[in-house]
């Protein structure tokens, strides 16, 4: 008898782990975001508009907040301050192998409900290598593809310093 009950004490706990979510947000009275287009003092003229259309994609794949333009409870904003491209490996033959991006920006989430910064960075530095050699390593094959990661880790970060605090 005892047996049954520990048994069905261990499928409830199982059954109640099973909901459980992997996202979290810190301020679940924050449900609808803006995001503004990013100020672009690069010498990359598109990376303004790449930057915001992948993180409005981002943010409608991640789910947490709605996307909106009018009345949002909180809002994203930021300044790309620069994009460079350095060599970042050489192959046997002293050809370039893979190129890295660093990505410099300034980024602010702020909670409009309660009228505070919930995150800033004014000096924010994402990297990502890629490929301009068959011999290379980088998950990324092009320097397209490597802006659209660095713009996903863009969102992981701004997330992980906002909703996922604690």
């Amino acid at each position: 008898m005892v047996k049954k009950f520990i048994y069905l004490g261990l499928v409830a706990a199982v059954l109640c782990g099973c909901s459980y979510s992997v996202y979290s947000n810190a301020y679940p009275h924050l449900k609808k975001v803006a995001i503004r287009p990013f100020e672009n003092k690069s010498t990359e003229f598109e990376l303004g508009d790449i930057v915001y259309n992948g993180l409005v994609k981002e943010f409608q794949k991640d789910g947490r907040l709605k996307l909106v333009t009018q009345q949002p409870d909180c809002v994203v904003e930021g300044t790309i301050l620069k994009l460079e491209e350095d060599v970042y490996s050489y192959d046997s033959w002293n050809n370039v192998q893979d190129y890295m991006l660093r990505l410099t920006c300034s980024v602010v989430f702020t909670d409009l409900i309660n009228n505070q910064i919930i995150y800033e960075n004014k000096s924010l530095v994402i990297t990502e290598p890629y490929a301009v050699s068959p011999a290379s390593t980088a998950k990324c094959r092009s320097k397209e593809e490597a802006i659209d990661e660095l713009v996903s880790k863009l969102f992981r970060n701004i997330i992980q310093n906002s909703l996922e605090t604690w």
